[in-house]
């Protein structure tokens, strides 16, 4: 699995998880996202599904968005790929079919540790 492929499954974990819950369907919608997108739609579902368990255990595990953050801002350094990480978290958003106040302020903490201006997302 590419630092790229983990760092989106971080990204949408986080996302997914700021309202306490990840579902089935949040689950199910990055796998639809990965594969929409051309940075990572060669990633294989065996792969795909490791990087989300991965990501989704981090995030569950620590309670906190610090880890992932702080790792995501380490590893994402180039513009296309910074892009990438705001497409898959504002995705992540209504990956259950809700709109969730916490879910915004996640997407926002995100940009800011890219270095992205917040209020654009």
């Amino acid at each position: 699995m590419t630092p790229v492929l983990l760092n989106a499954a971080r990204a949408f974990a986080m996302v997914t998880f700021a309202d306490g819950n990840l579902t089935p369907a949040e689950q199910q919608r990055f796998g639809k996202v990965v594969e929409q997108e051309a940075l990572l739609n060669h990633h294989g579902h065996a792969e795909i599904g490791d990087a989300w368990a991965q990501a989704s255990r981090e995030v569950h595990a620590t309670q906190s968005f610090g880890p992932a953050l702080i790792t995501i801002r380490t590893e994402v350094t180039a513009d296309a790929e910074k892009a990438l990480m705001m497409r898959i978290a504002q995705a992540a958003v209504v990956a259950d079919g809700k709109l969730e106040a916490q879910e915004n302020v996640a997407v926002r903490a995100l940009a800011e540790a890219l270095g992205l201006e917040a209020d654009k997302y």
